[in-house]
C-alpha cells in the first residue's frame, strides 16, 4: 500500500500530523496531482490511498477536484473541515472521513483497505448502500511525533488538543477531552527540530498558557515553567501564547508573566476579545468580558510584552451598537499600547454558528483600520471575501449534489 499526500503551496502541517504516525511502515509519497499519479502507480500493480487534510478555505478551492480524485482512487479526507462536515465529503465520493484523532483512524483504514479487517475503522464515517455507517470513537494520548520526514514538513508541535471553552465561532472545542502532550515527548521533538536546524520552536494549543492545566482553565504555572526550560535545555527557542498557540485574557496575570518572561522568546502576545458588545460576547460563550482584556492588555505591557488583541467583525447579529462599542474599545486599546489583529467573521462548519450569515463589513471597521494603520494588522479584508466564497461554495455543492450522485471508489 502507498500512500499519496495531497500536498499544497504552504507547510501542509494537518498531513505531517496525519502521517507521521504511519511513516515508518508504509511509503508516503507527496503528489499535487494524484490523479495523474495514482493512474501511474495503480499501472504498476500498487494500490494506493488518496489522503487529504482539509481546511474549510482549502475545501472550497479544491472541491471539484475532490469529486474526480474520490470516483477513481480511495480517498481519506481528515483535518477540521472533514470533522466539521464529514457528510458533505461523504456525498461527494470521498471513502473515509476521519472526524476523530487520526493517529488510530489511519492505521485502521489502511487494514481495511488491505483486506486486514471488515470493521469501520474508528473516528470515521464511511458511506454503505446509501447508508452513513460511523466507526467507534476512541481518544488516543498525545504520544505520536507530529513532524513527517517523508514530506518534509516540521510543523509547530502539537501540546494540547481540545478546549475547555465552548466559543460559538470555533469547533476545537468538539475533539474530545482536554489532552495534553507529555513533556518528554514534547522533549524528543524539540531535540529533533534543532538536530535540523529549527531552533525556533513554536507549539500548537487553543490556549497556550493552559498546557497541562488541572482544570482546563487555571494556568498551571509548574507545569508551564518546565515546559519552557525543556525546550531551551534541549537548544530550542520557545515561543508560547503567540501564533499558532495564542491564549486568553484571563491567563495574562502577573503571575503568569513573571514566571514566564525571561524563558519566552517572544515579546507579542495574542489573546482575543472578539467583540466589546457584552450582548455578543455571551452569545459567542466567550467566558470573558471587556475589563478582562483591558487588563490583560494592561499587564502585559507591564512586563514588556506588546499585546495582540483579536477582533472578529461582521459576527452574526451584529448591529450598528455592537461595531460602535467594538470601534470605541479598539481605540482604547490602540492608545494603551495594544496591536489590533482584526478578522471577518468566518462560517466554519462544525461550529455552533454555522449557517448564520455574516453582519455585512461596517464602514466603521474600515474607517478605524485606516486611522490605525500603523496598529492594525491581520487579514480581515481578505476574510470578507473569503467568508463569501464559503456561502456561494456551498450553494454551488448543494445545486450539484441535486443533479449528481457521485460514487466513492470502492478499492
Amino acid at each position: 500500500m502507498i500512500l499519496l499526500a495531497r500536498v499544497f503551496e504552504g507547510p501542509n502541517n494537518g498531513l505531517a500530523y496525519a502521517v507521521a504516525p504511519v511513516e515508518d511502515k508504509y511509503k508516503i509519497i507527496p503528489t499535487k496531482d494524484p490523479l495523474l499519479d495514482a493512474a501511474n502507480l495503480y499501472a504498476k500493480g500498487e494500490k494506493v490511498l488518496i489522503l487529504y487534510s482539509l481546511s474549510t478555505p482549502l475545501f472550497v478551492e479544491i472541491w471539484r477536484e475532490l469529486i474526480a480524485v474520490a470516483g477513481r482512487f480511495p480517498v481519506v479526507a481528515g483535518g477540521p473541515h472533514a470533522a466539521g462536515d464529514p457528510i458533505t465529503l461523504l456525498k461527494l465520493g470521498v471513502k473515509y472521513v476521519v472526524v476523530g484523532d487520526g493517529e488510530v483512524a489511519l492505521p485502521a483504514i489502511i487494514e481495511k483497505e488491505e483486506g486486514l479487517s471488515d470493521e469501520t475503522p474508528p473516528n470515521v464515517l464511511i458511506m454503505e448502500d446509501g447508508k452513513v455507517k460511523a466507526g467507534r470513537r476512541v481518544y488516543t494520548e498525545l504520544v505520536y511525533k507530529t513532524y513527517s520526514e517523508a514530506l518534509g514538513a516540521y510543523p509547530p508541535i502539537e501540546i494540547m488538543r481540545s478546549c475547555g471553552y465552548r466559543c460559538a465561532f470555533c469547533q476545537t472545542w468538539a475533539q474530545g477531552p482536554v489532552r495534553y502532550r507529555p513533556l518528554e515527548k514534547v522533549e524528543e521533538m524539540v531535540k529533533v527540530y534543532v538536530k535540523k536546524g529549527r531552533r525556533e520552536i513554536r507549539f500548537i494549543a487553543p490556549v497556550g498558557f493552559l498546557y497541562q492545566s488541572k482544570d482546563g482553565k487555571t494556568p498551571n504555572i509548574d507545569a508551564l515553567i518546565s515546559l519552557l526550560k525543556t525546550v531551551r535545555e534541549a537548544g530550542g527557542l520557545p515561543f508560547l501564547g503567540t501564533f499558532p498557540s495564542e491564549t486568553r485574557p484571563e491567563t495574562v496575570t502577573r503571575d503568569v508573566l513573571s514566571a514566564l518572561k525571561n524563558l519566552l522568546a517572544n515579546k507579542r502576545l495574542s489573546f482575543g476579545l472578539q467583540t466589546a458588545s457584552e450582548r455578543l460576547l455571551k452569545l459567542a460563550k466567550r467566558g470573558h468580558d471587556v475589563a478582562t482584556v483591558e487588563e490583560a492588555v494592561v499587564t502585559a505591557r507591564a512586563f514588556g510584552f506588546t499585546p495582540v488583541v483579536d477582533i472578529i467583525a461582521g459576527l452574526p447579529g451584529e448591529d450598528e451598537e455592537d461595531v460602535v462599542a467594538t470601534v470605541k474599545t479598539m481605540e482604547r486599546l490602540a492608545a494603551m499600547g495594544a496591536r489590533i489583529r482584526m478578522h471577518y467573521f468566518i462560517p466554519l462548519p462544525g461550529t455552533p454558528l454555522w449557517g448564520r450569515e455574516p453582519s455585512p463589513p461596517h464602514k466603521l471597521y474600515t474607517e478605524f483600520a485606516k486611522r490605525y494603520r500603523k496598529k492594525v494588522e491581520g487579514y480581515w479584508e481578505e476574510q470578507i471575501q473569503l467568508s463569501r466564497r464559503i456561502i456561494e461554495t456551498y450553494r454551488q455543492i448543494s445545486g450539484y449534489l441535486s443533479r449528481t450522485t457521485p460514487i466513492s471508489k470502492a478499492s
